[in-house]
């Protein structure tokens, strides 16, 4: 039986994401998605950027993007 968490992992390696984000909050990556036990239905497809805080976040843009004007 495939698990609500695997349909979710599949769906963003499709779409070419790499984890999940909730703004201000927290950020997961597929290999380890919803590691907070929360039920992520508040939380956004992301890519993983670098962080100088910690050694990386997910957020709503690739890194190329960020300084592009989009």
């Amino acid at each position: 039986m495939t698990t609500v968490r695997e349909i979710i992992a599949q769906w963003l390696r499709e779409h070419g994401y790499d984890g999940l984000y909730h703004p201000g909050d927290c950020g997961c990556l597929i290999s380890d998605l919803c590691p907070c036990g929360e039920d992520s239905m508040q939380c956004s497809p992301g890519y993983k950027q670098t962080d100088p805080e910690y050694d990386w976040a997910i957020g709503p843009k690739q890194e190329s993007e960020e300084g592009d004007g989009r």
